[in-house]
């Protein structure tokens, strides 16, 4: 009897550990203010550090509050001016820096959450997925921009894809989203779902991310 006892009481200490749904979203609104703060760090950071490895000078490094940069006339998350960059090379890889940064993470992020790698407490992997969708909006959000001033239109102009020239690259771009997205769905499922085997995509609840 004592026994069975025992065995009923950490059933019980269990179940009410697992968060519910309804929890889980909350906190993950709560989690998006961080993650955004997070996000525009790593994206302007990217590229001071590819500027700096270059040899480049970094002038400037906008994070936080978002607002117009006055050398473009356009309303910007954040921004990175730099001086040096003497080859057409140095600054493809500038403006491309903050890809490379989102393609490694969500490359992690997806090797975390296709094998047994992804934690099993609620609040970790909901963490995870939360910045993985930052991540995923960063890295997918440019290839609908045709906008002069846009880092990777730059890197296109760079690597003389003008017009219909950027099609098949746009088309590589877009299947590397498709991928990346697909496992941050695998995330939400992962934590909002009790059985990954027998869930549907009916029950994902998106958290909506500012763009960096």
């Amino acid at each position: 009897m004592t026994r069975a006892l025992v065995v009923i009481l950490l059933l019980t200490a269990t179940a009410r550990a697992e968060p519910s749904d309804q929890r889980l979203f909350v906190t993950g609104l709560a989690m998006v203010p961080p993650t955004y703060f997070l996000g525009v760090t790593l994206h302007e950071g990217s590229h001071a550090v590819m500027a700096k490895l270059l040899g480049a000078e970094v002038l400037e490094v906008r994070l936080f509050p978002p607002g117009r940069d006055p050398k473009v006339g356009a309303w910007r998350f954040g921004w990175t001016y730099v001086r040096g960059l003497t080859t057409r090379r140095d600054r493809q890889l500038f403006y491309i820096a903050p890809k490379f940064t989102d393609a490694l993470l969500l490359g992690g992020f997806a090797a975390m959450v296709l094998t047994d790698a992804w934690p099993a407490n609620k609040y970790g992997s909901l963490a995870l997925t939360v910045l993985g969708t930052g991540l995923w909006v960063d890295f997918a959000k440019d290839v609908i921009a045709f906008r002069k001033t846009n880092d990777v239109v730059k890197v296109f102009d760079l690597w003389c894809f003008r017009g219909w020239r950027q099609v098949p690259a746009r088309l590589v771009y877009s299947a590397v989203i498709v991928g990346f997205g697909l496992a941050v769905v695998r995330g939400f499922r992962r934590t909002f779902d009790d059985d990954d085997d027998t869930a549907t995509t009916a029950r994902i609840v998106p958290f909506v991310t500012t763009a960096f």
